[in-house]
């Protein structure tokens, strides 16, 4: 039973040394943090720089489709003025025409009857104003309205250069947007992806410090256990040092014992009954010492009954002493100097007897 008290107690250093190690390198943990963390906030900041980009370059398109808006509206009125310019000379066209047509097919003699009918010069003078002037109306007419269809057509020209231009602009705009949504995307993907790894990171490191904490709290035991039983040795052993018998009263206590062989029992007792002070005295032929369930709690015992008793001794269901012998079989009852006892446990040095005590 004390054996396996030992070994366990050997299990819990060596599992404490392993914590020691581990918790070595727990400060790479909190590095690994740190850069982590860092490179959250940087991307935080980049994903905020994308997100002011996308906004700008959404105000620029919708500046560009006011402009794409207004140059198609342009371009409608300035074909609709050339549809009227157009139909103005066709009919102004079509005037000449027949002006012309008309003196073609009456030759110039309506031209000299219009001159010959004057009544006197001067009404001749104006009648060949007016053909002139008729002729310079339409001829001028006819320049005006070649200039103007020709500067209608070169705006409209000049509009679908400017539409298909910001049409171009437009579409670059929003190829770029589209790869800052993109970016921004990949962007937030890597931040959670970080946030993930520093919370897995912070869970092992509370992990690790609350296992810390219960293999110190448990070496802490541990250690306390073992200062106990090392004070409990040396009890024992100062104990024999002070109690055993010298050589000549040994020799009278077996004489006494060889005398006294063919009646009933005497024993023996030297300095009495075993107490917590006294680890170690020597009785009815036997060295008794005891072992304290504080210590060496005994769980692997089968003790039916098992009570503490007034004197701290540890009885079963027949109030006999719970002892260890290592001369004796397991269920014999032998007599201790504190009462009567059982055997349930061995594994002492022969000629010794060890009480169950809750000292």
């Amino acid at each position: 039973m004390r054996l396996k008290s030992k070994r366990r107690f050997q299990m819990n250093m060596g599992i404490v040394c392993s914590l020691a190690v581990l918790f070595t390198a727990s400060p790479v943990w909190a590095t690994d943090t740190d850069s982590l963390e860092n490179q959250s906030s940087a991307l935080q900041q980049q994903l905020q720089g994308i997100n002011s980009e996308i906004l700008d370059m959404g105000t620029e398109i919708a500046d560009i489709e006011i402009q794409i808006d207004d140059t198609n509206n342009a371009i409608v009125s300035t074909e609709e003025q050339l549809s009227i310019i157009k139909n103005n000379e066709s009919v102004q066209y079509d005037a000449m025409k027949r002006r012309i047509q008309f003196m073609y097919e009456n030759g110039n003699s309506t031209m000299l009857e219009i001159l010959f009918s004057s009544k006197n010069i001067a009404d001749f003078v104006n009648k060949a104003d007016f053909i002139q002037n008729i002729t310079t109306y339409d001829r001028e007419q006819l320049i005006e309205l070649q200039n103007t269809l020709t500067t209608i057509a070169e705006q409209q020209a000049k509009l679908g250069e400017q539409k298909s231009s910001l049409e171009e602009m437009e579409a670059e705009l929003q190829t770029k947007q589209d790869a800052l949504n993109a970016k921004a995307a990949e962007t937030s993907t890597n931040i959670n992806e970080l946030t993930t790894q520093i919370a897995q990171i912070k869970e092992a490191q509370q992990k690790a410090a609350e296992e810390k904490a219960a293999k110190e709290a448990a070496d802490a035991q541990a250690k306390a256990a073992a200062d106990a039983a090392s004070q409990q040795a040396a009890a024992q052993q100062a104990a024999v040092e002070t109690s055993v018998p010298d050589s000549g009263n040994s020799s009278q206590s077996a004489a006494s014992d060889a005398s006294d062989s063919s009646s009933a029992p005497s024993y023996s007792v030297s300095g009495g009954g075993l107490t917590p002070s006294k680890g170690v005295v020597y009785y009815n032929g036997h060295r008794e010492t005891y072992y304290s369930q504080k210590v060496l709690p005994g769980n692997g015992l089968n003790i039916p009954g098992r009570h503490v008793a007034e004197d701290g001794t540890i009885r079963d269901a027949d109030n006999y002493i719970c002892v260890a012998s290592s001369d004796f079989e397991k269920g014999t009852v032998v007599e201790t100097s504190l009462g009567m006892g059982k055997v349930y446990d061995s594994g002492c040095a022969s000629g010794t007897i060890d009480l169950y005590t809750n000292w």
